[in-house]
């Protein structure tokens, strides 16, 4: 069933709401509860743009977070609840950050969930990658005021996406959420990690579990992807020649297994040529600080 559970939202700070506030909010969340495609678009049109409905943010808020951990494997309700969240972040009427620590356990959840939806043809991957993305957005407009925020998320990220003893589908939503925080956190924190992590997907590939050999490819694609972002960064480097050396080079940095989808990527040069630069300047600082 499409229809969400346990949507009774309980206000983190109480508002004397007035009737018609009160009746909005109902219709709003009603509405979005809707299997019509269009008045479920247009309640998530009215939460962007209308003013006036500051005082709801708290509500919106809740109900995310009650929608979310109450519809844990309903991903259409799931990918709702992440669409009431970017209609609150885009509306230039609504003041919210201070209710963002309130909201990023929510998108977390979306991101690194072991599971999402029902059956496992549903495609869960682009609600983790939507999640990923306004954690992004998130740590760029609020990073200047909350210092740390993008470092927590980060070690956040990085402990779920080395800790072998979680699900495929968590590793995919933290390579992707790193990766979406920008390069230098690529440069820092997966680049390093992915020669090892590679060795786990290796023998997950190996297992008789064709759910498990396509969790496996999400998680290639994701690190591939990630790869050709910091290609995208070094774009001044000039591409690299796809010779033995090179890939031996390229081997020893992240593995047999994704060295060989490197050099079949049209980005293939490119990726050799900005993994190789930022591994010699990892060496060099290394050398200068010993």
């Amino acid at each position: 069933s499409q229809r969400q559970e346990g949507v009774e939202t309980i206000p983190l700070v109480k508002h004397v709401l007035s009737r018609e506030l009160q009746l909005y909010f109902e219709c709003i969340t009603e509405s979005l509860q809707s299997p019509d495609p269009i008045v479920k678009s247009t309640a998530l049109e009215s939460i962007s743009i209308d003013a006036g409905i500051h005082q709801l943010v708290t509500y919106f808020v809740q109900y995310i977070a009650v929608t979310v951990k109450n519809n844990l494997h309903n991903l259409e309700v799931l990918k709702t609840a992440m669409a009431v969240a970017r209609a609150i972040r885009r509306n230039p009427n609504l003041f919210i950050e201070p209710y963002m620590h309130q909201l990023i356990p929510s998108l977390l959840t979306c991101l690194v969930s072991k599971r999402l939806c029902e059956t496992y043809s549903e495609d869960h991957w682009s609600l983790r990658d939507g999640a990923a993305q306004q954690i992004a957005e998130i740590c760029q407009q609020f990073g200047q005021s909350y210092h740390t925020l993008q470092a927590r998320i980060a070690r956040t990220l990085l402990r779920a996406f080395l800790d072998p003893t979680k699900p495929l589908t968590t590793h995919y939503g933290a390579i992707v959420g790193l990766t979406k925080l920008g390069v230098s956190v690529i440069r820092v924190l997966v680049l390093p990690n992915i020669k090892s992590y590679m060795t786990l997907l290796d023998s997950e590939m190996e297992k008789d579990s064709e759910q498990l050999r396509d969790d496996a490819r999400h998680c290639q694609g994701a690190l591939l992807e990630c790869m050709r972002v910091l290609a995208r960064d070094n774009s001044g480097l000039a591409p690299a020649n796809l010779t033995s050396v090179e890939k031996s080079k390229l081997v020893q940095a992240v593995g047999e297994t994704l060295a060989n989808l490197v050099f079949k990527d049209r980005q293939g040069r490119e990726i050799v040529a900005a993994v190789l630069a930022v591994g010699r300047e990892c060496k060099d600082s290394q050398q200068q600080s010993g």
